[in-house]
């Protein structure tokens, strides 16, 4: 015989209702603001333990901190791109000139491809193509489109970063006062174990980008690709986005190395099959020691869901923050479920025993 649980609403789980359907609105109605608001939360918690160790080593005041941080990030950023100018500018030419030749040289391709296999012209001429583009263009436009609005408040998502970095610990410690006591030390854990995992993936990241690009682009100038600065940069860049990053770079490489040297692709496919190899046996098991690690399927699709919602820079934040999502399911929702489960087989077990 099976029993029902009565479901007991309580005030709290009313509070919480209201709570996710104004977020779900916020979200759906002013996603640009929510965006910038996790971008500058996201610089904020990052650059909080820069602050922290230079205010304990030095006894430095946090916002004369914040601009320490900010100069050496500025000359960092500036001595970055000036490289990269000087060594991406003449590739960058090069290829920007030669761009409608690559594309009739592809074009010429795909024509002798379809010539020489009549049957994958009838399999493609199937698709209505002109539908297919028009509805890809679209949304690569919204994407594009929300993209650039992002970037377009990239200096209000710093102003809220430095000021989230700056009033760190008064924003901690006011959250805190808003949750029941009860909560409090499981909530403190909880955003203190969130903090960890987004600078834990943050530095594994970028380590993981640097060496990565950087091997690309040494196999790609060892194999005499002509743009292999322009291949290893975009390695490093997209490379935050898991798995489709990679895929994309590849078909981009091997697409332009096809118009411009045939005979270089396998070296091209080459290259980047031996440092996935290496990224993904030596490289990511060394960054991401003891670090955070996301489970594919389930990144994959939270990264389609962000990508539909916030464009292109809804992709590359999806990892972070699926990271995130990760550490409350893992330490709020498991822990929960399994007590309601435990509780329900002892209510079980004394049932049987009486």
């Amino acid at each position: 015989m099976f029993y029902m649980e009565r479901v007991k609403i309580t005030n709290s789980t009313i509070l919480f209702a209201v709570f996710l359907v104004v977020g779900l609105a916020v979200a759906y109605y002013a996603s640009y603001v929510l965006l910038t608001a996790l971008i500058g939360i996201g610089i904020g918690t990052l650059l909080s333990p820069i602050l922290n160790k230079l205010e304990n080593r030095f006894s430095f005041p946090r916002p004369l901190s914040a601009f320490i941080v900010f100069l050496g990030l500025l000359i960092l950023f500036s001595g970055i791109i000036a490289s990269l100018y000087f060594l991406l500018a003449e590739q960058v030419n090069t290829l920007t000139d030669r761009a409608p030749q690559i594309v009739e040289r592809l074009d010429g391709f795909v024509t002798g491809l379809f010539d020489k296999y009549p049957w994958l012209r009838e399999q493609v001429d199937q698709v209505d193509v002109g539908k297919t583009a028009q509805t890809s263009a679209k949304s690569i436009f919204t994407g594009f489109k929300l993209g650039i609005v992002a970037i377009s408040g990239a200096i209000f998502a710093l102003i809220i970063g430095l000021y989230t970095a700056v009033n760190s610990k008064e924003y901690y410690r006011s959250l805190l006062e808003a949750i029941p006591p009860r909560h409090k030390q499981k909530s403190s854990e909880i955003l203190t174990k969130c903090s960890l995992v987004l600078w834990d993936w943050f530095r594994a990241q970028l380590l993981d980008m640097i060496i990565v690009g950087t091997l690309t682009g040494i196999g790609l100038w060892i194999c005499k690709i002509e743009y292999w600065a322009v291949f290893g940069l975009l390695t490093a860049v997209v490379g935050i986005i898991p798995y489709i990053g990679i895929f994309l770079v590849v078909i981009v490489a091997s697409l332009i190395t096809l118009a411009s040297d045939p005979g270089q692709v396998p070296w091209v496919l080459l290259v980047f099959g031996v440092t996935q190899q290496l990224e993904g046996n030596f490289i990511l098991p060394m960054v991401m020691k003891d670090k955070v690690e996301l489970p594919v399927v389930p990144l994959l699709v939270f990264m389609l869901l962000l990508g539909n919602f916030f464009g292109i820079l809804g992709v590359f934040l999806a990892p972070p923050v699926f990271a995130i999502l990760r550490t409350v399911y893992l330490m709020v929702y498991l822990p929960w479920i399994n007590s309601k489960t435990s509780s329900q087989l002892d209510k079980s077990e004394l049932k049987l025993t009486t």
